[in-house]
């Protein structure tokens, strides 16, 4: 189609547009009217979108022992020998955690409770 054509169609095509609009919502009073439920609020974001993520979870003991010795750069080999658990068990802590966590991580963020 050339750009004539486009325009020349353009202003039927909308008016048709909004007849089977109205028609759509009237068969159907749920229909949003074809636009996003984000358009129709105005694209507001949610209140949480802006506070930099999903919030990092506390430091199990495990973890507060895994995390330091990650720090001091010891390999999961060494960590699961000195702490006596497997790798692998290692490797699924330090995936949840996010692990190692920077030095400057509030202390608040470690529970002190016995697991």
């Amino acid at each position: 189609m050339t750009e004539f054509e486009r325009i020349k169609y353009e202003d039927l095509y909308r008016a048709k547009w909004l007849e089977q609009n109205i028609k759509d919502e009237a068969a159907n009073p749920r229909w949003n009217g074809g636009m996003s439920n984000s358009a129709r609020n105005g694209f507001k974001k949610h209140p949480s979108v802006n506070k930099g993520g999903r919030p990092k979870l506390t430091l199990s003991k495990d973890a507060v022992m895994l995390n330091k010795l990650l720090q001091r750069e010891l390999s999961l080999t060494d960590a699961a020998d000195i702490m006596g658990l497997t790798v692998k068990s290692l490797r699924q802590i330090k995936s949840r955690y996010g692990l190692p966590r920077s030095k400057d991580e509030k202390p608040s963020d470690v529970h002190s409770n016995a697991d």
